[in-house]
């Protein structure tokens, strides 16, 4: 239960067990998680005022608890105090810190309690005072964060009496790319990019052209498995950067359209998509409008 409480947290819960040996009570309550908490992180209290509290919260001091130190047996928690433990991994989850600290357990009790964080408050603790800890925490998670780029690249041929699927979207043409799917090399290019960066092979490993069941598919269907396979892994995409290489059509007015698509498929803003377009100068096949091609750059973050 404790492997994410760090050694601090992990203190303050051996402290409130001390506590309520010192207070002989056969349950360990919210009074107690809050003299642990004050004996291993005091700073926290540091603007309280103890002599304005409830006679049972300031008879607690930290010297208090050294008489009980040598004490054995096992206290359980009392029912708020089993709520504010469950509630410590959420909180901790929300501002994506690693470990559970002092700072959430008490921002847990003063969830649970209404009661007593008003006293707090009243005794001098600012109601910005756990939160601006748990901010300095948050912004210390987001330097912390991992982020990973991968890159992605497809080409397919264009044949007549095909679809032109790019990004999700039809495109009036009178070629088509010629696919085992739909034949969308942006799509396919997403795909390969947030694979890669999440190190999770390629789309021909989750997609293969063998498999029937893949025949004709929309990309924004691998897209969207793609998603659910890097949430899994508890990645987020942060930023996709695509370039689709064609000689004709002309995209740029279907980008709009394109970048809706996507964003919707994985989930996030169509300002986290970023699209440009190049012809190839009439050079090679993609030059004489035999095939196209597409390069992403996606980055994901933990």
């Amino acid at each position: 239960m404790f492997e994410k409480f760090n050694e601090e947290a992990r203190r303050c819960i051996f402290m409130a067990r001390l506590a309520a040996i010192t207070e002989k009570s056969k349950n360990i309550g919210l009074p107690h998680l809050l003299a642990g908490i004050r004996k291993e992180s005091p700073a926290i209290f540091r603007n309280v005022n103890w002599a304005k509290l409830p006679l049972k919260l300031a008879r607690l001091s930290p010297e208090s608890l050294h008489s009980a130190s040598q004490a054995t047996g096992e206290i359980p928690l009392d029912a708020k105090a089993k709520r504010v433990l469950a509630a410590a991994p959420e909180l901790a989850k929300k501002l994506h810190a690693d470990q559970i600290t002092p700072t959430h357990l008490l921002a847990a009790v003063f969830a649970t309690d209404a009661k007593l964080r008003k006293q707090f408050q009243k005794a001098g603790m600012a109601e910005t005072s756990t939160k601006s800890a748990a901010t300095q925490r948050t912004q210390a998670a987001e330097r912390l964060r991992i982020a990973r780029s991968g890159i992605g690249y497809d080409l397919h041929r264009l044949a007549v009496n095909r679809k032109l699927m790019i990004g999700g979207i039809e495109i009036p043409f009178e070629k088509g790319s010629v696919g085992h799917s739909d034949g969308d090399v942006l799509g396919h290019a997403i795909c390969d990019a947030l694979l890669g960066a999440a190190g999770l092979g390629d789309i021909g490993t989750h997609f293969p052209d063998s498999d029937p069941k893949w025949r004709g598919v929309s990309s924004l269907v691998f897209l969207r498995q793609v998603r659910q396979y890097l949430e899994r892994k508890n990645w987020k995409i942060r930023h996709i950067d695509a370039i689709v290489i064609v000689e004709r059509p002309k995209l740029g007015p279907h980008f709009p359209a394109m970048r809706e698509a996507l964003a919707k498929a994985l989930a996030i803003s169509v300002e986290q998509i970023n699209l440009k377009a190049k012809t190839h100068e009439g050079l090679g096949e993609i030059g004489r409008g035999e095939a196209l091609a597409a390069q992403v750059i996606a980055t994901i973050e933990s």
